[in-house]
């Protein structure tokens, strides 16, 4: 009952959305309100159908209802409520609904706030897109053929194929998959919806663009289009931001941004959104750049789409860690990418000569110049950007696995360009604010020039940089900041609500300068001898055993448990132990790394890195594990820390070995065999703790079983409480062997089956009790005897100046939303 009422809800919308779209289709040619009437009424009804299937598939979601493959797929029982309603848009069906839900109530404010001339053709093409999304989570059979792939599909007709369900097409799974370990973050549980809100603005600029085509009005439309592009950018590069922070404390290469496809996908578009941003700017000052304006609008949201088409068709599956699986719907995104692109850029083709042209060329030194020239270079960005991405797809005409570039290629391509970016925006704010020539231009540069002169210099002999190409950054970073800067204090006192594109251009050479400086002064926390170690390296007075010089450092910290090391001559830092976790993800550790002032001045800190292993590609024999750094952030450095090994690990991987050799032994029988040297007899007294390996062993107290919990031939039965703790973990877990004696034909028999060690392949066995001393026998099996050291190994790291990325970032948010309410107060003035 419930795939049905979902499918029909979708198929609903899906319907709605076409019938509103020929409804606005008719109010653009016809301008007669009925039709915009009627079409709201359709467009509303759209909405509607979908939330309450929204509505639906979170229920679904929330019940666990396995028998449906989206639940299936992306949910288990055991996740926690937050991450069950992210599951919503985890997948490529919910967050379709989440992309069309938002488009949906932007449209609502359009219909309100958009000026009748544009009105119609900007619903209509915004319905269009609508349409384009909805065909596919319809569903709809055509034939051999799917349109579409349902959120409400069962198993069955996910897996079709699948064994179990052939002989059971009604089974329905205990559990589900469950959510990428790597996904149970916050930061990804509000990335995904503000990443979708940016690219559903981003499309209100392209309709803008279209409609102003349609209805030969090329001038006025930039107006209510500029506001919807600012907050799409603002939504973009928020999202850009949450991914890069998820990324920098969750995963383990040490970084914010690794140049990914799903990363690219949110950073092209805002790029050419923020290139279109300055053109509109000009169109609106000056009357000029109307086809750029128009040209970006329609390329900003075509991105949009070939980015999804990217990331959503599984051509990129080999190239991308972030890309979704293929649902069978490349078609559907290649028919969606190929439809964005012919109407718009068709359109702006059809109506070229229409266009209006520029009278005379804008002069080197003045603001159209600067503005359009900072957009290209912003446009040729994204456009390296998007070579990049697009590679491993181009490269298959030449190969036949054609491999993604490096990220050194975005490195040596984007950044030179971003240089000249950052002196563009100097030029373009002194000669937007104010007329000039080639004097007074030269006199207002003195001071930022003489400053950033200054400025470069003390940061190249405090940072002692010695690399030409590092200094020109330096250089072009401090002009960016301190030329807007002082922009920025000429308009705060004029009137603060013009800052807003002097704050992005500040934010953008503080970006500059946090990128280079947290990359550049990146430093490994390690103790002397490993320190003393390295420098040998480099000196090449190091020779393995064939008397070849070793030429690979070390940059791994092992600290033994609660032996304090000396690192970088500036922290003690100890190891004091693990806790397991199993109630956030079974077989988790939690590591406790304690860091002191190595001069006794200033506060202690401890990290708690974590360690996990990934169920989902794991087994009892192959273990496969991951990380969660653990991050100090200060206000000029961080201490960034993850586990890359330690002796809890070693001793799992090797208890799955030894399995994994079991099961390949010839004779069935010496997989049950037990190692002599793992068998192990102590006695111990009531409260006393012995060793025996990684573990303490420790009885608690032993007490004589109840009469009715025995069989009626035993004639006495004790139960030992005994605690077993994993030595440098603060967790135990406590066993409870039993010892009986029982008679049969006469005799006295005894009786005490091994008790399995929680978490780990021994046994324990109450063997025997002493009245006289009160002591027990416990046998001890699967336990090495030799006691373990225990270790970890670390990659520690000091990352200074990663704040100085956020800022920036934050700057340049700060700069847009000002930007923002002062472009949509200007126009709801005019309304």
């Amino acid at each position: 009952m419930i795939k049905f009422f979902g499918e029909l809800l979708v198929n609903a919308a899906f319907l709605f959305a076409i019938l509103a779209a020929i409804g606005y289709f008719l109010y653009a040619r016809n301008d007669e309100d009925r039709y915009f009437k009627v079409s709201n009424w359709l467009f509303g009804l759209q909405g509607f159908f979908l939330l309450v299937a929204s509505g639906l598939l979170v229920y679904i979601i929330l019940t666990h209802q396995f028998n449906f493959y989206y639940v299936y797929n992306y949910t288990s029982s055991d996740l926690q409520l937050k991450y069950l309603i992210s599951a919503f848009w985890g997948g490529q069906e919910g967050s379709f609904m989440l992309w069309v839900l938002f488009s949906i109530l932007i449209g609502f404010g359009l219909m309100k706030w958009t000026r009748d001339t544009y009105r119609g053709p900007v619903l209509f093409f915004l319905t269009l897109t609508h349409i384009f999304m909805l065909s596919m989570i319809s569903g709809i059979p055509l034939g051999d053929a799917t349109l579409g792939a349902s959120p409400f599909r069962t198993l069955a007709e996910a897996m079709p194929n699948a064994p179990f369900l052939q002989t059971n097409p009604d089974f329905v799974p205990q559990d589900g998959k469950g959510l990428n370990d790597l996904l149970k973050s916050p930061w990804m549980m509000i990335h995904p919806p503000i990443l979708f809100l940016g690219f559903s603005m981003m499309a209100v600029p392209y309709c803008f663009a279209m409609a102003a085509l349609w209805k030969r009005k090329y001038n006025e439309w930039v107006g209510p289009a500029l506001p919807w592009t600012l907050g799409a950018n603002v939504a973009l590069l928020t999202a850009i931001f949450l991914g890069g922070y998820w990324a920098y404390v969750t995963l383990s290469f040490g970084g914010y941004w690794a140049w990914d496809p799903v990363e690219n996908a949110s950073f092209v578009p805002w790029l050419l959104g923020t290139a279109g941003i300055h053109t509109m700017i000009i169109q609106r000052k000056s009357s000029t750049s109307q086809k750029a304006s128009i040209i970006f609008a329609i390329l900003a949201y075509v991105a949009i789409v070939y980015e999804t088409f990217l990331t959503r068709s599984g051509i990129l599956s080999d190239a991308s860690v972030h890309s979704f699986v293929d649902l069978g719907l490349y078609s559907q995104l290649v028919i969606f990418m190929l439809a964005v692109t012919g109407i718009g850029l068709g359109l702006f083709f059809y109506r070229y000569k229409e266009l209006p042209r520029q009278k005379k060329e804008s002069k080197l030194l003045s603001r159209e110049f600067m503005t359009f020239a900072g957009a290209m270079m912003l446009f040729l960005i994204g456009l390296v950007i998007i070579l990049g991405t697009s590679s491993p797809i181009i490269g298959r005409l030449f190969v036949e696995n054609p491999t993604p570039p490096e990220i050194s290629f975005y490195n040596e391509w984007t950044m030179p360009m971003a240089m000249v970016t950052a002196i563009l925006t100097v030029f373009g704010q002194y000669l937007f604010w104010k007329r000039q020539d080639a004097d007074s231009l030269a006199r207002d540069l003195t001071l930022p020039v003489a400053l950033t002169c200054v400025v470069t210099l003390a940061s190249i002999i405090i940072g002692e940089v010695r690399n030409i190409y590092y200094m020109v950054y330096l250089l072009t970073a401090w002009f960016a900041l301190i030329g807007n800067a002082i922009i920025m204090i000429r308009l705060i006192r004029k009137n603060p609500m013009l800052i807003g594109g002097a704050l992005s251009h500040f934010g953008f050479g503080v970006l500059l300068l946090g990128i280079l400086a947290s990359s550049a002064y990146n430093n490994h926390l390690l103790d002397d001898a490993t320190r003393q170690y390295n420098a040998a390296i480099k000196s090449g007075n190091v020779t393995d055993e064939q008397g070849f010089r070793k030429t690979q450092t070390v940059d791994f910290l092992e600290l033994k448990l609660n032996e304090p090391k000396v690192v970088n001559g500036k922290y003690r830092v100890t190891y004091e132990g693990y806790t397991l976790k199993d109630q956030a993800r079974p077989g988790q550790q939690e590591y406790r790394i304690k860091f002191e002032p190595a001069d006794g001045e200033g506060k202690q800190f401890t990290l708690n890195p974590q360690v996990y292993p990934m169920l989902a590609s794991s087994s009892a024999q192959n273990i496969e594990w991951s990380v969660d750094p653990d991050v100090r952030t200060g206000l000029l450095s961080d201490i960034y820390l993850y586990v890359s090994g330690s002796s809890y690990v070693q001793q799992k991987n090797e208890e799955a070995e030894e399995q994994a050799q079991q099961r390949r032994q010839v004779e069935p029988a010496a997989a049950g065999l037990q190692d002599s040297s793992k068998i192990h007899k102590i006695e111990i007294g009531q409260g006393e703790t012995v060793s025996v390996g990684p573990f303490d062993f420790t009885l608690k107290e032993y007490s004589q079983e109840s009469d009715e919990e025995l069989q009626d031939s035993t004639v006495i039965a004790v139960r030992a409480n005994i605690e077993v703790t994993q030595r440098g973990s603060d967790s135990s877990n406590s066993v409870y062997p039993l010892f009986s004696i029982y008679q049969k034909d006469g005799k006295n028999w005894s009786y005490a089956p091994p008790t399995d060690i929680p978490g780990h392949n021994g046994t324990v066995q109450f063997s025997s009790v002493d009245p006289s001393t009160g002591k027990v026998e416990l046998t001890i099996r699967g336990v090495d005897k030799e006691v373990r050291e225990q270790w970890v190994l670390l990659v520690a790291e000091e990352k200074p100046f990663i704040s100085v990325v956020w800022l920036g970032t934050f700057l340049l948010m700060g700069g847009f939303s000002i930007s923002i309410f002062r472009h949509w107060g200007r126009e709801r003035k005019k309304g």
